[in-house]
């Protein structure tokens, strides 16, 4: 069992099952934000708001990985304390939300199985799909790639080292069906691995990681979100 804010959960809240009631939504469009959020920090919530004050959506919804296929290092057991995390960063913005959705999908899931199970759990709701540009260069690898451009209109954010306009190009060449939109959000080149670098070794992470994000992280780095453990 662990607890946040107070608030006690267990592994079992993020892990639903197929018959356990999917979260409800009063939205009509929404888009969907993947990743392993290890730690979520202030490049997320601002690429996060910015696309939904540009693109006009009713709710953003981070999708939390439990074992992203492309990062072997970051562990299964980490989830619900991921999720914490990204409650944590949220707080006060009800129209980005935490959903740990692909919990209920058989691993490996990857973001064609999302976008599939999402537009089968909730078909009254249009979805586009988030990525920065460093992201989206690399979409020509993944799994489904072509299939998942033709099912999900892609909304990309800038990325340092990423020209938007000839990443989408080249990106366009690989994958004709891409339906892509852009957003204009400034250059935020902070890294969620380089801050866990920063964390794991007692650094300072000069405030990219929300105060309320830290005592969710540090409380897991103890061991009590981070595994499962209880203590008092």
């Amino acid at each position: 069992m662990n607890r946040e804010n107070g608030v006690w959960y267990t592994e079992s809240d993020f892990h639903g099952s197929q018959a356990d009631p999917l979260p409800a939504t009063s939205a009509k469009r929404v888009l969907l934000f993947g990743g392993t959020f290890d730690p979520p920090h202030v490049g997320h919530l601002t690429m996060a708001q910015l696309a939904y004050e540009q693109t006009g959506v009713d709710e953003v919804w981070f999708l939390p990985a439990p074992s992203p296929p492309h990062k072997a290092d970051i562990a299964d057991d980490t989830f619900a304390w991921r999720v914490a995390m990204v409650s944590a960063l949220l707080r006060g913005r009800p129209h980005l939300r935490t959903m740990p959705l692909e919990a209920r999908l058989p691993r490996p899931s990857y973001t064609i199985d999302t976008v599939k199970a999402c537009k089968q759990w909730y078909p009254d709701v249009d979805f586009m799909f988030l990525l920065g540009a460093d992201s989206l260069a690399h979409l020509p690898t993944w799994n489904g790639a072509t299939e998942l451009c033709s099912l999900i209109p892609i909304v990309v954010a800038a990325r340092a080292g990423y020209p938007v306009a000839e990443t989408v190009a080249a990106v366009r060449g690989a994958l004709p069906s891409l339906q892509v939109g852009v957003i204009e959000m400034p250059l935020l080149d902070v890294s969620s691995t380089w801050l866990r670098q920063r964390l794991d070794h007692g650094q300072d992470t000069c405030e990219l990681v929300p105060e309320r994000v830290l005592g969710v992280w540090w409380r897991g780095s103890n061991g009590v979100a981070k595994d499962g453990g209880n203590q008092a």
